[in-house]
């Protein structure tokens, strides 16, 4: 008997519609189903986050020149690798460009539209903030532009990332120097105000010197910070771009190969798709490296794929390399060295078990540094902002320097290798304490997948999907992201979540409502939801949790349009138990917040935002005048149902204290509560919780005030 096979006799039959599995129809409860990473307010960082953990695999088997460049990219957004190795310095630590590498940023610098201005700005006030989202050169401009205003004697010199600018003294500031800071979300971003910018400039002029910060769009923005402020978004020319790091990688007698790459189609089309700078940078690295006139684009990419390949089997052929350090970085690559170092440990056990040798394995004690075992399997270190249980905080993570290296050395261990140890490891990781651990290692065994979906499934999805821990449920479901992304399995994966949704029993259907919303709709919007929309019709409340988790899971992957107008059309024909259900999905969406497109969107329900922006669009918008009365509906509906009245009023409570606190809802919260009357009862059900809201002591909510007084003006 197979496992899925023993996992299903186990699993228990005809409870697809029982009623009394769980507390409640309302609630997240779902018999311990419940999963603390599938909270609403995590979900858009597990969205953000499950999106970079599939990214990062995002290159197997035969692929586009775009994927194939995407994949082998560098983490983050410079060209410029660092590896502090542990050091530190006199606060603040720092270091600086070599004269090499000031070579190559003055050789390969494009300047983008906005480096005029930026560079006005730092000569008239020593300091200055570059703002701007993610990939677009933003580092790369700091440095180009302090190098402009640079001494002759003076040093380029980065300060540690998350330094707090306030921190900044005369004694920090070398005279005729320039200084380029990244802010880290949460670790710099409150000292960017007037006062401490005007400070700094005052001690930077007295110095000779100069500072330039880089800031992401979505860290605050003091509207007093503005005279410093340089907003950055556009990079600069692609294709003159790539032709600088051409002519700056190529040798003086080869520099004509450059406008033969330049002319492939290939390139031009990949330029097309807008990358990044980063990109940019590695791949004329690369196609400088190969390139000899005459091989077309495609030829030399194959090389580069031919060499990293052969780097990843030498270094697993190495008895003296740490092997498992290397296949510990190569699956869990950009998370923190302390975690990496013990997973790998894990790994050894479970290699060491497995070979029959009994008892514990011995462990070598200050044989060799840190330093060695990462030179000996190429990886790096560097300080990032990581994201734990207690908040963010600062970490050294490890990743190797090249990228193309990671599934490189997945693809060797698997195809060279028994893979049954690699397996066990990755499935006792997804029970890991760390839920990003659990999270990587389920996206890992879906990587894996794609050399042997069939095995895979079978051995490993099935019996997740099967099993009554919601951790392996959760694995099963993140592992298909990876699948449902590859032409060449995608189908294989559909129809096994299909399946899950027609199973009789509840925890293949639970899987299936997780995997529609968190691997299916963000590539296959249409299926996902449709997906989710079928499984409904349930009185299983660990089903209905399920369904919740994986609309909120579609509604943040950038489909809020068509996850409300769905529920839209689905209300109208939906009967109980599907009503009740759909409505309880609906008030869980409500308790997300933060929606694209608006820097205040921290500070707005996403649902409100959304009713807000179509409620404006008006009719002339396609679809707007639609989901604008979808909500209305929807809202309507939830205040008037049995199952979800009370959890309705609780979530637009929270709603009136979240415009008491910050007053950018305030208005669209109005107008959506004078929709929500049509009635004397709808009249009196929301009177009565405005008016206690509004008499409520020792801070009375002054929106309640203001909703009772146009409620009173409507009746």
């Amino acid at each position: 008997m197979s496992p899925s096979e023993r996992l299903q006799a186990a699993e228990e039959p005809g409870d697809d519609d029982s009623p009394s599995q769980g507390p409640g129809a309302v609630g997240d409860q779902s018999d311990g189903s419940h999963d603390e990473h599938f909270e609403p307010d995590e979900m858009h960082r597990l969205r953000s986050a499950l999106d970079s953990d599939v990214g990062r695999f995002d290159n197997a088997g035969t692929m586009t020149f775009q994927r194939r460049v995407r994949a082998e990219s560098i983490v983050g957004g410079n060209q410029f690798i660092l590896n502090m190795d542990g050091r530190t310095a006199r606060r603040p630590s720092w270091y600086h460009l070599t004269d090499v590498e000031l070579r190559e940023m003055e050789q390969v610098y494009v300047p983008p539209s906005s480096a005029q201005q930026a560079t006005q700005t730092l000569r008239a006030h020593h300091v200055l903030v570059l703002r701007g989202p993610r990939h677009t050169g933003r580092q790369f401009l700091a440095t180009a532009v302090a190098v402009s205003l640079l001494e002759p004697r003076g040093q380029c010199r980065f300060l540690h990332p998350g330094t707090d600018p306030d921190t900044l003294v005369a004694d920090d500031l070398k005279p005729g120097c320039a200084y380029v800071l990244e802010t880290g979300q949460g670790t710099g971003d409150r000292a960017l105000n007037g006062f401490a910018l005007s400070r700094l400039s005052r001690i930077l002029a007295d110095r000779r010197a100069y500072l330039v910060l880089t800031v992401d769009d979505g860290s605050p923005a003091p509207v007093d910070a503005a005279v410093w402020t340089v907003a950055v978004r556009e990079t600069p020319d692609r294709s003159a771009l790539l032709r600088s790091h051409l002519l700056y990688r190529l040798s003086s007698g080869r520099r004509s190969h450059a406008d033969t790459l330049l002319a492939d189609g290939e390139v031009a089309d990949w330029l097309a798709t807008r990358p990044t700078p980063a990109e940019i940078a590695q791949t004329a690295r690369d196609l400088a490296r190969t390139a000899d006139g005459s091989a077309t684009v495609t030829a030399c990419m194959a090389q580069v794929a031919v060499r990293i390949r052969h780097d990843a089997e030498e270094l697993l052929k190495n008895k003296e390399v740490h092997r498992e350090l290397a296949l510990g970085v190569a699956f869990f690559g950009g998370f923190p060295y302390a975690t990496v170092n013990r997973l790998a440990h894990c790994l050894a056990d479970v290699v060491y078990e497995a070979a029959a040798h009994g008892g514990a394995r011995p462990r070598a004690f200050l044989e060799v540094t840190r330093k060695q075992r990462l030179d000996a399997v190429r990886a790096v270190t560097s300080r990032a902002t990581v994201y734990t249980r207690y908040g963010s905080s600062p970490a050294e993570v490890v990743d190797f320097a090249a990228r193309g290296l990671a599934p490189a050395l997945i693809d060797v261990m698997w195809q060279d290798y028994d893979g049954a140890e690699l397996l066990r490891w990755l499935s006792e990781l997804v029970h890991d304490p760390d839920a990003a651990v659990r999270r990587r290692a389920a996206v890992s065994v879906g990587r894996l997948s794609l050399q042997s979906f069939a095995e895979i499934a079978e051995e490993v999805l099935q019996p997740w999907a099967l099993s009554s821990d919601p951790r392996d449920r959760a694995a099963s479901a993140i592992a298909l992201s990876v699948a449902v992304r590859d032409p060449s399995v995608a189908a294989h994966a559909l129809g096994l979540v299909e399946s899950w949704s027609s199973a009789p029993g509840r925890y293949r259907r639970m899987t299936a409502a997780l995997a529609w919303g968190l691997a299916v709709s963000p590539v296959h919007p249409v299926a996902g939801i449709q997906g989710l929309g079928q499984l409904l019709d349930t009185k299983d409340t660990g089903v209905a949790w399920a369904v919740r988790v994986g609309l909120s899971a579609a509604f943040t992957s950038g489909l809020a349009p068509l996850v409300l107008e769905a529920m839209g059309a689905w209300l109208a024909d939906a009967g109980d138990p599907a009503r009740g259900q759909l409505l309880g999905a609906f008030l869980r969406i409500c308790r997300l917040h933060g929606a694209d497109d608006r820097p205040d969107a921290v500070n707005w329900p996403s649902v409100l935002w959304m009713f807000d922006r179509y409620g404006q669009s008006g009719p002339d918008r396609r679809g707007a005048a639609q989901i604008d009365e979808d909500v209305i509906d929807l809202w309507r509906d939830a205040l008037g149902h049995r199952a979800t009245a009370g959890e309705a009023l609780r979530v637009l409570e929270s709603w009136i204290k979240q415009a008491d606190r910050y007053g950018e809802s305030r208005e669209a919260l109005l107008d959506l509560l004078d929709e929500l009357v049509v009635n004397e009862s709808d009249f009196q059900r929301l009177h009565h919780r405005l008016r206690r809201l509004a008499d409520e002591p020792p801070a009375p909510s002054y929106t309640a005030q203001l909703a009772l007084q146009e409620l009173d003006a409507l009746r």
